[in-house]
């Protein structure tokens, strides 16, 4: 639960590099292991290959070598002069000229450290003498036994080992050596007439075992059936038998399963890959082994220099990662901050807009956002502004000082005679006025709305008498249709106190109230005061034309405030700008002409496309 808990906070960087981490270890091992199982095989069977195709050629050589070997000995065993020297009398010169020519015969061929031919009495003529006693007494009882076995053969040679010396000392080493027995061979018979016996260089043989022996481990033999060494490179080795070693065990195993290519098999828990071909020579095989671990090799060494190739990789991708992430949640930082700063009510963060990618798109709407909230949070604040500038100048409209003061004057002026009614009808409808002025609420009716205006015009005709007179048409029907409170009074109040009073004569003022259509209202007030030059009617209409004007600091003079009070009222209250028309020539009077959406004392609108 607290691992979940941390992974929902964890940091949008964070997430990223972290799915970079999962990507990118996901792709590498994927990729890694399926190269290095690709590549390991290729190595390992290449490697494998190599060493058997290695050992075909030793054992290639070792039977070419053998068999220049075994072609010397068939050219002296074929010689009819070489059989008439061994088969007649004892001749100095032709003892000497055999001596001279197995001599020869030895340094010609690199591959014969000794050579020598004996007739059945024991005379021997070989390509050495052996001054040393011990040494030549040693070579002639061997010689003598494998003449024996020669002359059992009769006439087939065989391959074994033996001793002999080399060049660069008289101590006998063992050696491969070629025995054969020679006949004289005539039309009518064959006889023994002596032994011939050629022994290979070792160090031949050892040169070939080592192209094997290369690697730390691996042991190649020249072996027997029986598991009897015959040669290897340590000397002491030789003549030992290891039918009894896991090697040839095998080795034996692998031969009855027709396996002739290379084997497995476990030696003090470890593994090796054993080797074995077939030599034409004495029936023997070339056997050898290799650590598994000296063959994959190459393989481990591959292994660790992609492992570190993949950590140097993951390294670098994961640096890059990183400073991708940067580069993508540098710009989400800088906007969480404007963000938090919005939030804290500053409206005037914005942000240096970079590039044009997603973020940038994504933070230019950001700056054109916290602009428009800016602006709106102005205009709002200042409708408030206005909306409370506007019903306090309505407040002072309503029931204004000098309206005040000319009734309370004129209830002094009667209140002089002794039973006036007319004091009464004032006070009575004054009574009402204020009760209708502080009764609450922002809407009437049209019908109070006429009843308000009928005792504010009463009162004024009772100041005129004869002079003034007033009418108010209502269309029947729409007497309980929803209006602004105080939306007619203002406009009455200016043409009485700007057209009507300043003119002599009779003064008039017509009030008419009707349906333009079905969804429309429409309110006409006319008077045939002074009316106004065109200048005013110019400066009326376009401040009217400018909401934000409307109500300005020029806007508050007494020649404009009921007009700009209900234009504005309109607007807060219909959110939307009132159709207004006023026409007015001086001498003559002017007429104001309004159209309102109807609505009812529901608050429900006929027409469907104004709304509140």
């Amino acid at each position: 639960m607290c691992s979940r808990f941390s992974n929902l906070n964890m940091q949008f960087r964070s997430k990223m590099i972290l799915s970079f981490f999962i990507v990118i270890s996901l792709t590498a091992i994927i990729m890694g292991y399926s190269y290095y199982r690709i590549m390991s095989r290729e190595l390992e069977d290449s490697t494998l290959q190599g060493l058997e195709k290695m050992t075909e050629q030793t054992v290639e050589t070792l039977n070419l070598h053998f068999k220049t070997i075994a072609n010397t000995g068939y050219s002296y065993f074929s010689d009819p002069s070489l059989q008439k020297f061994l088969d007649g009398p004892p001749n100095f010169d032709n003892e000497q000229y055999y001596r001279n020519k197995l001599a020869s015969q030895k340094v010609q061929n690199p591959l014969i450290s000794f050579i020598a031919i004996t007739r059945l009495d024991g005379t021997q003529f070989s390509s050495y003498y052996y001054y040393n006693s011990t040494v030549k007494a040693l070579l002639d009882r061997e010689l003598e036994k494998l003449n024996a076995k020669a002359l059992l053969m009769d006439g087939f040679p065989f391959w074994t080992v033996s001793h002999t010396t080399i060049s660069t000392t008289v101590t006998p080493v063992k050696s491969i050596s070629y025995i054969q027995l020679l006949k004289r061979i005539t039309m009518n018979a064959q006889r023994p007439i002596g032994y011939i016996k050629i022994d290979m260089d070792p160090g031949v043989l050892e040169n070939i075992l080592l192209g094997l022996q290369n690697d730390h481990g691996s042991k190649y033999y020249i072996a027997d059936r029986t598991g009897r060494i015959i040669f290897t490179q340590n000397k002491g080795d030789i003549g030992r038998s290891i039918a009894g070693s896991p090697l040839f065990a095998a080795y034996k195993q692998a031969a009855r399963s027709n396996d002739y290519v290379n084997f497995r098999y476990m030696n003090k828990n470890k593994t090796y890959i054993g080797y074995y071909e077939r030599l034409e020579a004495g029936d023997w095989i070339v056997l050898g082994s290799v650590p598994l671990d000296q063959v994959l090799q190459k393989v481990n060494t591959f292994r660790n220099i992609l492992l570190i190739v993949a950590i140097i990789s993951f390294l670098i991708a994961m640096l890059l990662a990183s400073l991708i992430a940067a580069g993508v949640t540098r710009p989400l930082k800088e906007l969480n901050k404007k963000m938090k700063q919005v939030e804290m009510g500053d409206f005037g963060a914005t942000i240096e807009v970079k590039g044009n990618d997603e973020l940038s798109t994504i933070q230019h709407s950001f700056n054109k956002m916290t602009s428009e909230i800016s602006t709106l949070i102005s205009k709002v604040y200042e409708t408030e502004l206005l909306k409370k500038e506007a019903e306090i100048k309505a407040l002072q409209t309503q029931i204004n000082p000098h309206f005040l003061y000319n009734t309370l004057s004129t209830i002094d002026s009667i209140s002089s005679i002794d039973g006036d009614e007319r004091v009464s009808y004032i006070c009575i409808a004054l009574g009402s006025m204020l009760r209708y002025n502080l009764n609450g609420g922002s809407l009437a009716t049209v019908q109070e709305e006429i009843t308000h205006l009928n005792q504010y015009l009463s009162i004024y005709q009772i100041r005129f008498a004869k002079l003034f007179a007033y009418e108010i048409d209502v269309e029947p029907g729409i007497e309980d249709l929803i209006l602004p409170k105080f939306l007619i009074q203002p406009l009455v109040e200016n043409a009485i106190i700007h057209g009507l009073e300043q003119k002599v004569g009779f003064k008039s003022v017509h009030v008419t109230i009707g349906s333009l259509n079905e969804s429309s209202l429409k309110i006409i007030v006319e008077d045939n005061g002074v009316g106004m030059d065109p200048a005013m009617i110019e400066l009326f209409h376009r401040k009217l034309s400018n909401p934000s004007d409307i109500v300005s600091r020029q806007s508050s003079s007494r020649t404009m405030i009921g007009l700009a009070n209900v234009f504005r009222r309109i607007q807060m209250y219909y959110d939307s700008d009132p159709q207004v028309e006023i026409d007015s020539k001086p001498g003559v009077g002017t007429r104001i002409y309004f159209v309102l959406p109807k609505q009812t004392a529901g608050g429900d609108e006929t027409d469907e496309g104004a709304h509140r």
